[in-house]
């Protein structure tokens, strides 16, 4: 079952919609959609934030914290 907000639509228009109003994910929060989509949302968001500040912290010489 694919995650959905709460009133049916698929999360990437959720998404769209949060960025289309100017606001991402994080900001539009849990109100337009069911809590699993948020979570779901939100982990995989948080995961590919990291994997980038990885990213950057390897070619800076760094560690990632």
């Amino acid at each position: 079952m694919r995650p959905t907000t709460r009133d049916g639509r698929p999360l990437a228009s959720a998404i769209a919609e949060a960025g289309a109003a100017g606001r991402t994910l994080y900001e539009a929060g849990r109100e337009s959609l069911t809590r699993q989509a948020y979570d779901r949302a939100v982990e995989a968001l948080d995961a590919v934030n990291a994997e980038i500040a990885g990213e950057i912290a390897r070619a800076w010489g760094r560690d990632a914290a």
